[in-house]
């Protein structure tokens, strides 16, 4: 039986900002002691075993790190029980995924599962409910900050704890303090040229060098597609002409790497950016063109809709909302037709506007 006894003390009393010394006090042993267990040359008495496990809430065998193989099967079934989640599954997967930080509690892969999970029961509770949580959204966030090496889960927990910040910022009536603390951690976070996609797309030696120049393609169009929509498309001081001459180019890039085959990976974006230039030509007074861009992004959502093998493989950037199976273009594109494009009533009546809306229907 391997046991990780030293690594687990260390981490527990960190997590609780104790030294040595103070650990060592609260359990009546001596600070070499304390150092001799955290370096794994010892290990305390049997009896005070129930004791230390007791203090820091987590089992005997969770302190011990035994089993360690049974452990990875368990941590195996959790990781796969997240990933399958669907929309309906997303309350028993949370339930499921608190009893596994207290079963294996210093275990990252879990513990940034978890705080992913926390953050969307928090955001969606009432405000008591919201400030009760948020604690211990923090408190996993720091045990990752503090302890984790590995790079990914500390960047995805710096993400979520940001998503955190500026929503009780903007939605939660919370202090400017919130807001700095998340502008802090973004500009911590590495540049664009440091990402994996980028890196590993300059090397042509690396494996599926191809795949990984494929991957980094989308990654940046991505990126220029919501900075450029975030920076213009709901901005005021820009005239409908210019946001026009804007997704028209960013269109064109989409249009150049996307697959004919009615699920391509950019496909979701042209669906989104064809029905914005459809209202947005109807705002120049080019009643045609509104007409042809709302029709082309309704046949396009049909396309999406009808290819099940399609919509299975929807891009990681909409990674939440196909777990979700959420990813209805068809319902999503007549709710912004019918209810958030700004279209005139009279528009909305005409033949032309009923013929596209059934084909969403």
């Amino acid at each position: 039986m391997e046991l990780n006894f030293g690594e687990i003390i260390k981490n527990l009393r960190k997590e609780k900002s104790l030294t040595q010394q103070e650990l060592a006090n609260i359990f009546g042993v001596s600070f070499q002691a304390v150092s001799k267990w955290e370096r794994g040359e010892g290990f305390p008495d049997i009896t005070l075993l129930p004791d230390i496990a007791d203090y820091f809430g987590v089992s005997i065998d969770g302190l011990l790190g035994a089993n360690k193989l049974k452990n990875e099967r368990k941590i195996g079934a959790y990781l796969e029980l997240y990933e399958n989640m669907g929309l309906k599954d997303r309350a028993a997967v949370f339930s499921e995924f608190q009893n596994a930080v207290k079963e294996i509690p210093n275990d990252f892969r879990i513990l940034i599962r978890y705080m992913e999970l926390l953050r969307e029961e928090k955001d969606n509770a009432f405000q008591s409910e919201y400030d009760k949580t948020s604690k211990e959204l923090f408190s996993i966030y720091d045990r990752i900050r503090n302890n984790c090496t590995d790079d990914g889960i500390r960047i995805w927990a710096k993400h979520i704890i940001c998503e955190h910040l500026m929503y009780k910022f903007d939605c939660c009536g919370h202090s400017e303090k919130d807001r700095q603390s998340a502008l802090d951690i973004i500009n911590s976070l590495p540049s664009l040229k440091d990402s994996r996609e980028y890196v590993l797309a300059m090397y042509s030696d690396v494996p599926k060098w191809y795949e990984a120049r494929e991957n980094a393609i989308e990654e940046l169009l991505y990126l220029l597609q919501n900075t450029i929509i975030g920076y213009c498309f709901y901005n005021d001081n820009f005239s409908p002409e210019f946001k026009i001459n804007i997704i028209n180019h960013i269109n064109g890039l989409f249009e150049a790497v996307d697959k004919d085959d009615g699920y391509g990976k950019n496909r979701i974006h042209l669906i989104y950016n064809y029905g914005r230039l459809g209202y947005l030509y109807y705002e120049t007074g080019d009643r045609e063109k509104a007409v042809k861009y709302l029709n082309t992004a309704a046949e396009y959502a049909k396309k999406f809709d009808e290819n099940p093998e399609g919509r299975k493989n929807i891009y990681r950037f909409y990674e939440k909302e196909s777990r979700y199976g959420e990813m209805n273009m068809k319902k999503r594109m007549k709710t912004l037709m019918t209810q958030h494009y700004n279209l005139p009533e009279e528009f909305k009546e005409s033949g032309d506007f009923k013929r596209i809306i059934s084909i969403l229907e």
